[in-house]
């Protein structure tokens, strides 16, 4: 009996002894460790309960999102899964339209997508598409802020918008670019490139490059700025910043203008050769209505062994002849 109680007494030493030991490291930790979470990390930090999470499946289905009873948008998609939990519903390859809050409508498309319904932000990625009511473009990735109105193309963006009024088309492509549907105004960046082509095949092309453009069609007006490259006809022309009026093609007014460190070459015909006649100024005026480019802001051309100087020179397209206004005098030099 008795060795039996020594031995109920070891066992239970033994037992308060591992007590004490896990006791101790459960605190010792408490104090060092850090717990990354587990399994459990990539829940949202609302602490929403696992038990809530609410996912649903569909398959070639159709998709609306109203507004106060108002169509937002629809799109069709090969596959979709709404999550309720987090707001968002993904999409794989999904077509459809939205509306703006004018009314306006935006048809888009891409491979996959994902909508989050608490930011009012439909994102599309690869190959996607956006036609708005006077653009249509293509890019990598789209990002459609509904309430903002605004419209994000990152990588490879080609666009092609048509100016109503003459029947031109503008192509442009660049690394990315906003659009804002109401406001008909869209802005480019980096590696910009762009040209113009008449309704009429007899009248010239006119290509730009630039590393920002800013569009307004509202204004007819088109801003370029940084590495600014122009090319009309045998004439190309570099400065920091550059316009486009759109609607003086066929007006006595300039078409385009560069400003700040202007550097002009162009090919003209001289005693039956080609030569490249390179002009310098602070300014440039395209008149396509008139064939000419006039130059200020200390002017020079320099042409074979000539260096022509004036306040004013007029440039004539494919011709050799140059027009000088230097002060009060005006002469040609052939």
């Amino acid at each position: 009996m008795l060795k039996l109680v020594l031995m109920m007494a070891r066992k239970h030493t033994f037992l308060f002894v591992i007590f004490l030991l896990g006791s101790s490291g459960l605190i010792i930790f408490s104090f060092l460790g850090n717990w990354d979470g587990g399994v459990f990390k990539e829940l949202d930090a609302d602490d929403t309960p696992i038990d809530s999470m609410q996912e649903s499946y569909f398959k070639t289905v159709q998709y609306h999102v109203l507004d106060k009873g108002e169509p937002l948008f629809m799109l069709d998609a090969y596959e979709l899964t709404l999550n309720s939990t987090i707001g968002k519903t993904f999409f794989f390859k999904p077509k459809g339209f939205a509306f703006t809050g004018k009314g306006q409508r935006v048809d888009y498309s891409g491979e996959r997508g994902v909508y989050d319904q608490k930011k009012e932000i439909l994102t599309l990625e690869k190959d996607t598409s956006v036609r708005l009511p006077d653009t249509d473009a293509t890019s990598d990735k789209m990002i459609y802020e509904v309430a903002e109105d605004r419209i994000h193309l990152i990588g490879t963006v080609k666009t092609k918008t048509f100016y109503v009024e003459e029947g031109d088309w503008i192509y442009l492509d660049a690394d990315e670019a906003f659009f804002w549907t109401e406001a008909r105004r869209s802005s480019y960046l980096g590696n910009v490139s762009g040209e113009i082509k008449r309704k009429r095949v007899y009248e010239d092309s006119l290509s730009f490059k630039s590393n920002e453009l800013y569009l307004n069609m509202n204004d007819l007006k088109a801003d370029l700025n940084h590495d600014v490259f122009m090319k009309k006809q045998n004439l190309t022309a570099t400065s920091r910043r550059g316009e486009i009026y759109l609607e003086n093609y066929n007006k006595k007014l300039k078409y385009f203008a560069l400003y700040d460190d202007v550097k002009v070459v162009e090919k003209v015909m001289l005693d039956g050769k080609f030569i490249n006649r390179k002009a310098f100024s602070e300014k440039l005026e395209g008149v396509p209505s008139e064939s000419k480019i006039i130059l200020t802001g200390y002017p020079k051309v320099y042409q074979l062994n000539d260096v022509i100087k004036g306040n004013k020179i007029v440039l004539r397209e494919n011709t050799e002849v140059v027009e000088v206004d230097d002060a009060n005098t005006k002469f040609k030099v052939e």
